[in-house]
């Protein structure tokens, strides 16, 4: 599985950012596309491509790659064309290089289209005549293990719903409204990566008003612009109701294991029904429900037991390092999920038993 004329580990290739023909979304969004991409590459690609003019050189790079490390598109009947893939990483975000047999060329044309689960232009803020990196990483056929369970617990925000930029802007907006310092996201990152938000980290020293004081002033700034910015921006990722479909289907069992306050669970489950999935979740587990929250096992271990199984029946998918955590100790299997606040170091970090890209890529871990 040698790379010809490649001596560098992970070998890269440099593209400027071009306008593409706009055709690729219709081919993207097709059900087998999309399906065998779940299965050979790992994520479900986002309709579109990001199209990158590249070197000759580079071009003769690609060419000399063993087909090995290739996977092949075969489409369900003959009015399509067949396609190749190649995982690439572009920026931390797992990727493939799509080569459609009719349509494109590469041995003889300077443009490569790129697949990846999110929009690269909108994700990395990428604009035309971007100079673009792609790295291909001969790891990247190792796949994540393939295991079996009867229940599947998920935590809910930077999991099932997308809500971490609301997150960042109501704490900034708060911090604004009360005309203290802003800090940086990566700040508010340290600060929320425990179970209870640490205002410590944000709050600055206020003359004549304790920080315990300052911190209930800024909880209640944020009780007001909640509604405003959480309730009417956050929405379900794009594939969370057709995966819980899919599980349910399937007879996999779905609670909820979450810090969401009682007080809020009702208005995010509401932010579920958009997804249609609200009826088939078993169990919902919230903040007050248990004393001792994440990193605990306790609130997975009560959802486990409302829902009737053992924690070798279940695995728990989760955004932080505190669900990897709390899923370990309550004897479960456990899924870091790249669409919330960590990082994939992060959660490496803490040896889950997968790391997927976002909720698409889960059937594949659990082989349905």
């Amino acid at each position: 599985m040698a790379l010809k004329k490649m001596t560098n580990k992970n070998p890269k290739i440099s593209g400027k950012l071009i306008q593409g023909a706009q055709k690729a979304a219709f081919f993207t969004g097709l059900s087998w596309v999309q399906q065998q991409c779940r299965e050979k590459i790992g994520f479900v690609p986002f309709p579109g491509t990001l199209n990158l003019e590249i070197k000759r050189s580079d071009v003769e790079l690609l060419k000399n790659i063993s087909d090995r490390f290739w996977e092949e598109l075969i489409p369900e009947d003959e009015t399509f064309c067949s396609a190749k893939i190649l995982p690439i990483v572009i920026k931390d975000i797992k990727g493939a290089v799509i080569l459609l047999e009719k349509a494109v060329n590469i041995h003889g044309s300077p443009v490569i289209e790129i697949l990846a689960p999110v929009k690269l232009r909108q994700v990395l803020g990428l604009n035309d005549g971007d100079m673009v990196d792609i790295r291909i990483d001969r790891n990247m056929k190792k796949k994540n293990p393939c295991f079996h369970v009867d229940a599947v617990l998920f935590d809910l925000d930077g999991t099932l719903i997308d809500s971490i930029e609301s997150y960042y802007r109501i704490v900034e907006i708060a911090l604004e409204k009360m005309k203290l310092p802003t800090v940086s996201r990566k700040t508010i990152f340290m600060a929320a990566k425990n179970d209870t938000f640490n205002w410590d980290m944000v709050l600055p020293d206020v003359p004549g008003c304790s920080q315990k004081k300052t911190a209930a002033k800024a909880r209640k700034m944020i009780e007001k612009i909640y509604p405003e910015q959480f309730l009417k921006n956050v929405k379900p990722f794009p594939d969370t109701g057709k995966i819980i479909q899919q599980l349910f289907d399937h007879n996999i069992k779905i609670g909820i294991v979450t810090s969401t306050p009682k007080k809020n669970i009702h208005d995010k489950l509401e932010i579920l029904k958009q997804a249609g999935i609200s009826n088939l979740i078993d169990s919902v587990i919230s903040d007050e429900d248990v004393e001792r929250k994440k990193p605990f096992p306790d609130p997975l271990i009560l959802c486990r037991d409302r829902m009737g199984f053992s924690s070798n029946q279940c695995v728990y998918v989760g955004d932080m390092g505190i669900d990897i955590i709390a899923g370990k100790s309550a004897g479960m299997k456990t899924i870091g999920i790249l669409t919330g606040f960590e990082t994939r170091k992060g959660l490496e970090d803490k040896k889950p038993d997968a790391i997927i890209e976002s909720i698409s890529e889960l059937p594949g871990v659990l082989g349905i």
